[in-house]
């Protein structure tokens, strides 16, 4: 069974044997019944397929993603997208998000935080946000993070790149702030790129795929004195609700509704 992505190329479906070894670029979709009596590791980066004519509700332990279907598993049922982010979450390979005209977004790694520390450097930029912490406790941060909020939420902060360079230039996304029901837009672009109007571009962005993803509402926590990122959620729609203390800091609470 072939599909080609940018990374999976082939996916292979186990009906008898969960093999030892996998090769790159093949997703592994294994019967439920052959990966209950053959499989005994955690760490075998297979997608397991229901038959819900079969079977019904077994806990399978160390499984991330199940699928669920009438008879044989077949990829022309599936979305390939959804197959595509399935193997790069297995191979800790960073998911792609959305595209916009100059930018792509993508799930962070800690192959990106040397871009960070050099943006996070420049004069002004730590003003209104938290620094970084040491890069030991940025990576573990950083690992943690792919696995409890995008792999649980769907969503996060994450990389945004400039498409005709290649070259990381800041981070955006919808985060989950402790206390609050509903995400958060956060938004941080070098200084080098700013004043281009990339920050409208992915955030309008996002705010378009939070819709189609389902969610409804979104706030921002700004300090007033950031007239830069307050310009900027006055021009997406967002309007003033209340102040709030964090940390003993006064911020404003900024919220929009979205849909599709």
């Amino acid at each position: 069974m072939k599909y080609k992505g940018r990374f999976l190329n082939v996916i292979e479906y186990i009906k008898d044997e969960v093999p030892e070894r996998f090769s790159e670029g093949t997703l592994y979709v294994a019967d439920e019944q052959v990966f209950l009596k053959k499989n005994t590791r955690s760490d075998i980066p297979v997608l397991v397929y229901r038959d819900t004519l079969k079977t019904k509700g077994n806990y399978l332990d160390g499984v991330k993603y199940i699928l669920e279907g009438v008879g044989d598993f077949d990829p022309a049922d599936q979305d390939p997208e959804y197959l595509e982010n399935v193997y790069r979450r297995l191979n800790k390979i960073p998911c792609i998000i959305l595209e916009t005209e100059r930018c792509l977004v993508r799930e962070t790694c800690k192959d990106d935080l040397g871009s960070f520390y050099e943006i996070y450097s420049d004069e002004g930029m730590t003003d209104h946000i938290e620094p970084l912490m040491d890069r030991a406790e940025e990576e573990k941060y950083t690992e943690n993070y792919r696995d409890l909020i995008y792999e649980i939420y769907g969503h996060g902060i994450w990389t945004v790149v400039l498409k005709e360079t290649g070259e990381i230039i800041g981070r955006a996304g919808l985060d989950e702030r402790a206390g609050f029901d509903t995400p958060e837009l956060g938004f941080l672009i070098g200084k080098k790129w700013q004043r281009k109007g990339l920050a409208l571009e992915v955030c309008s962005k996002i705010l378009k795929w939070g819709a189609a993803e389902g969610i409804t509402e979104v706030m921002s926590l700004v300090d007033k004195d950031n007239t830069a990122s307050v310009s900027l959620l006055s021009k997406l729609g967002f309007l003033a609700s209340e102040d709030v203390i964090i940390n003993g800091e006064i911020l404003t609470k900024y919220a929009l509704k979205i849909t599709e």
